[in-house]
């Protein structure tokens, strides 16, 4: 995110960063897509791409060899330095960070004299093609993936950002630092000016070509003409005075990541006293705040003395959370997120703003286009009412839009305390590759389905299991045994979830004849360990029960005792997320130990696999056995 998203304008850098690429994910790029760099002259080619990898470090050794350096087009130029920038941002050679950055300082002085080809130094020629040469395979995919994101090439900007840029190239023309592009530079002024008297409101949308035209100007710009830019920063600051909790918030989250900069000591005793002066009046509680001159003053002196190095630094640290563009099946997901929050019982207002915005966004989708941009003052809009769903409404959007099943198991033989959705149902099959005390494999198939609703009331699940499909393990012809079994569940607040169920309770030709029947009560949690999901280890689930029947260690278990007998044994479980699509668990059956992984091998398809190791510890059965379910789930 660039410094302008959180309400302080830094200066001209704050326009350089606010000019991204949008990639159609929900996540913005900064990067041109790079097809191929190469020389005007000589054979040596720059492929990055999916089907050309291995070239780069092909380079024609006779190139390094040549008594005079390469000739690349100006457009050739620009793709070389999008490629060693970023091999500088990737830190892929940090002990030669000093060299690269001044080797882009010096393409970029070829660069700004504006000339149809520039010719490198024999020495530029050499060390571009041993830099290059160095780069392995994973390299140059970190590269690619950084560089190949298709994009759409707009620039929205506040009108804040209309003006600074505005004010910047003036300044250019003023200073006469690009003397053969005046007219072009006085051209995209007057284009600006003419949105901003179109729009003098809200945020404004460049067209592609004017997006383009304003980032080949911007990127042209030397170090030493940023910094002559750079004395008019003061005036484009433009911090209020007044603050509301989350300007506070942001502003400190700007101090925080100037503090991490390489400071100098006058440098890092300002942003101290800043940062305690901005925690003191967080402390209060205020809705709003208000800044001091000399605080304001203090910021103004901070910001300016900070280089254009220290800038970028702190533009990438910042999070991005501006405009977004997005394929045609995220904006129709939205678009249900929408529809079925319609059907939930919402405050008034809260009402009013779902179907506003749902008629917006249907209104947008009959563009039938591939791709939707949203403007950032419309994704804010759009977020804060997904934030004013409370936990048991996204619930029910989520299985009204048909979002079941698309995550790992988190227990392997062990009940857990959520469950009981009407609409909800799942079928699979589950493998031992031996039984207990025997040397043959068997099977199951299983099918349960939800019939409540544990959020408001309670939730029933009921299942059935189909044994013995070998045919040949247990009692003889087995095949077509089963049971039967249910759940209740009620998902309580702060996450927990609690159930009691009888397994097993119905059974038919021997059916579970070796397990019995059984009767638990499981208390279950879901626990946050970081604040973005996405990460490893950032979401935990925990879950401890008491039962008889299986539940009971293997001395005390009998198959005949009705309804699972005496004593009763404590069961839990754990998981963690290793990938979103990944749990690892780890499982105390009320026998011995399960270990185990449960993955969701294709995204978005409710398949989940779920192989484990029983009976690690020996303290139940004869060794450690193999085990393996696959489970798909619907919504209906």
């Amino acid at each position: 995110m660039n410094v302008n998203s959180h309400l302080l304008r830094l200066g001209f850098l704050s326009s350089l960063v606010s000019l991204v690429l949008l990639d159609p994910s929900p996540s913005l790029a900064n990067a041109d897509l790079l097809t191929g760099v190469q020389p005007a002259s000589g054979s040596t080619a720059l492929p990055i791409g999916d089907t050309t990898l291995t070239p780069i470090g092909d380079i024609t050794p006779t190139l390094a060899l040549q008594q005079q350096g390469a000739i690349y087009t100006r457009e050739q130029l620009s793709q070389l330095l999008l490629v060693l920038r970023e091999i500088d941002n990737l830190r892929l050679r940090r002990e030669q960070t000093e060299e690269i950055q001044a080797l882009i300082k010096d393409l970029e002085q070829l660069q700004s004299r504006g000339s149809a080809e520039v010719q490198l130094s024999q020495e530029q020629t050499e060390q571009i093609a041993k830099l290059l040469q160095s780069l392995t395979p994973e390299e140059i995919q970190r590269i690619d993936r950084a560089l190949q994101q298709p994009q759409v090439q707009v620039a929205i900007l506040s009108q804040q950002e209309l003006q600074d840029l505005l004010s910047l190239f003036r300044q250019i023309n003023e200073q006469q630092l690009r003397p053969r592009q005046t007219q072009e530079i006085q051209s995209l002024i007057q284009y600006l000016e003419q949105l901003q008297a179109e729009k003098p409101e809200g945020e404004v949308i460049l067209s592609t070509d004017r997006a383009e035209q304003v980032q080949r100007i911007l990127d042209s710009l030397t170090a030493a003409e940023r910094e002559s830019l750079g004395e008019s920063r003061e005036s484009l600051l433009g911090i209020p005075r007044r603050l509301n909790t989350q300007q506070l918030e942001q502003l400190l989250l700007v101090m925080r990541e100037i503090q991490k900069l390489n400071l100098n000591q006058e440098q890092n005793q300002q942003v101290t006293s800043l940062i305690t002066d901005l925690e003191q009046l967080q402390s209060r509680g205020d809705a709003e705040v208000e800044l001091t001159t000399a605080q304001i003053e203090q910021i103004d002196n901070l910001v300016q003395s900070l280089t254009p190095a220290q800038f970028d630094q702190l533009s990438r640290a910042l999070p991005e959370t501006e405009a977004r563009v997005f394929t045609a099946e995220e904006f129709d997901r939205l678009v249900r997120i929408l529809r079925a929050a319609e059907e939930l019982e919402l405050e008034p207002e809260q009402a009013q703003e779902v179907q506003k915005w749902r008629t917006f966004l249907e209104s947008r989708q009959a563009e039938e286009q591939e791709l939707y941009l949203l403007t950032g003052d419309q994704v804010a809009a759009l977020e804060n009412i997904l934030n004013s769903f409370n936990q048991a409404q996204l619930r029910k959007i989520g299985r009204a839009i048909g979002g079941v099943g698309v995550n790992p198991s988190v227990s392997i033989l062990t009940p857990v305390g959520f469950g009981g959705y009407y609409g909800n149902a799942s079928a699979g099959i589950v493998f031992v590759h031996r039984t207990r005390f025997t040397r043959n494999a068997d099977a199951s198939f299983s099918a349960s389905v939800g019939l409540g609703d544990p959020e408001t009331y309670l939730g029933l699940d009921a299942s059935v299991a189909v044994t013995g499909l070998s045919n040949d393990v247990g009692e003889q012809d087995n095949f077509g045994g089963g049971s039967i079994s249910f759940q209740v569940s009620r998902t309580l607040p702060n996450n927990f979830g609690i159930g009691a169920g009888m397994q097993n309770i119905i059974r038919w030709r021997s059916g579970a004849s070796d397990n019995g029947a059984s009767t638990y009560v499981v208390l279950s949690k879901i626990q946050p360990l970081k604040q973005d999901l996405s990460q490893p280890l950032s979401l935990a689930y925990f879950s401890v029960g008491l039962g008889n029947g299986i539940y009971r260690s293997e001395d005390d278990f009998s198959p005949d005792e009705d309804l699972g007998g005496t004593p009763f044994n404590f069961f839990g479980s754990f998981a963690v997320n290793l990938r979103e699509n990944i749990n690892g668990i780890v499982e105390w059956t009320g026998q011995d130990l399960s270990l185990g992984m449960s993955i969701v091998p294709i995204k978005d398809v409710p398949l989940v696999f779920t192989p484990s190791f029983i009976d690690v510890t020996g303290s139940a059965g004869d060794g450690v056995r193999f085990n393996a379910s696959l489970v798909y789930s619907i919504a209906f």
